[in-house]
């Protein structure tokens, strides 16, 4: 067990320096690398880069933030579920990036990480024996949902530059704020390495992007901010401890919800799994380039959505039921604004 020196604030600011060093380092390294070895991401009429641009930079990601906190810090049961089930997530992802992982492999692999997790103590916590129901199995059921969930909706976001690698940026700042009001030393630790490594990945994935995240990235982002979401003591209430990460997370939910239902009225696809693997020009991020927007400025808009977000979501924790709600009204507010100019904007699929 390794012994921690120094103050909680000191060594948060040490281990998001170091992660963010080393991203930048390894993220550099895989710029070089990649090419050589073939893993390039091709353009095609249903994505919006004009050159073949490497990706599985989830390597450098997740390298940059698991060394701090192996070599500088002891860390508990919780943090080593997610260190080591998110590595897991990363290594289907670069199967996916190098071959193609098949959608049903995928669900097997979440739903065999969210059983991993369980065992280190990372799972929901929702008081369902209150309702007559077995605690344990309709916690399991949560918790494999929201992996799933989130995961894949992180995967989806990853459709533009800097937009995927944004937005988990966001959302480590809201766990660490969330962190330091509760205590949680560990949690914030996961948090602020995490946002190290993410901030160093977008010196280099921010438009123009010398680098994507792959597969590999958004599988592996995407199922450590759910797992960290259920690490988290977000509030003791247990309706705000559900609503706070769901909002915090809310914008690639939004997104992956929209364009499923979209593409059900529209007649795209057929059914959810089509829809999710169906690759097209309709998230959030192409709607604000029809808009106008460039690609950079419509994924800072977006980022600075997330973030207003972010904020809402976590003053809720601290404020009186009343509060809450209109809080979250202000929030569900915000989000039929950006459907209703999604919506009524037309775009071309190819």
């Amino acid at each position: 067990m390794y012994k921690i020196y120094g103050s909680q604030e000191n060594i948060y600011l040490v281990s998001f320096a170091c992660a963010l060093a080393l991203s930048i380092l390894f993220t550099f390294i895989l710029v070089k690398l990649l090419p050589a070895l073939g893993i390039l991401d091709k353009p095609n009429e249903r994505k919006i880069h004009k050159r073949p641009i490497p990706r599985m930079g989830g390597i450098g990601i997740y390298a940059a933030f698991v060394i701090p906190m192996i070599l500088l810090y002891y860390f508990d049961d919780t943090q080593k579920g997610i260190i080591i089930g998110s590595g897991l997530a990363l290594i289907v992802g670069m199967i996916d990036d190098i071959r193609g992982v098949p959608a049903a492999a995928k669900l097997i692999a979440l739903f065999l990480l969210t059983i991993l997790l369980k065992k280190y103590g990372v799972s929901s916590n929702l008081p369902f024996y209150e309702l007559g129901l077995d605690n344990d199995i309709f916690n399991t059921i949560i918790s494999v949902l929201w992996i799933v969930g989130i995961t894949s909706a992180m995967n989806a976001l990853d459709h533009m530059d800097g937009l995927a690698g944004g937005i988990s940026f966001i959302a480590c700042l809201a766990y660490l704020a969330v962190s330091i009001q509760t205590g949680t030393f560990f949690w914030g630790l996961l948090a602020v390495s995490l946002a190290g490594s993410i901030l160093g990945f977008l010196c280099f994935n921010w438009h123009p992007a010398k680098i994507f995240m792959g597969d590999s990235g958004s599988f592996f982002l995407g199922f450590t901010l759910a797992a960290a979401g259920l690490m988290g003591g977000w509030s003791k209430n247990p309706v705000k401890a559900s609503v706070i990460p769901i909002l915090i997370l809310s914008l690639p939910i939004f997104d992956i919800a929209f364009v499923i239902v979209n593409r059900y009225i529209k007649g795209t696809t057929t059914g959810i799994p089509e829809a999710i693997k169906y690759c097209g020009k309709d998230h959030v991020g192409h709607r604000m380039m029809n808009l106008g927007f460039s690609q950079k400025s419509s994924a800072k808009i977006l980022c600075l959505f997330s973030a207003a977000i972010a904020i809402s979501a976590i003053t809720i924790r601290n404020v009186s039921s009343f509060e809450a709600i209109l809080l979250f009204i202000q929030v569900a507010a915000m989000y039929l604004i950006l459907m209703f100019l999604m919506k009524n904007i037309e775009f071309k699929i190819n």
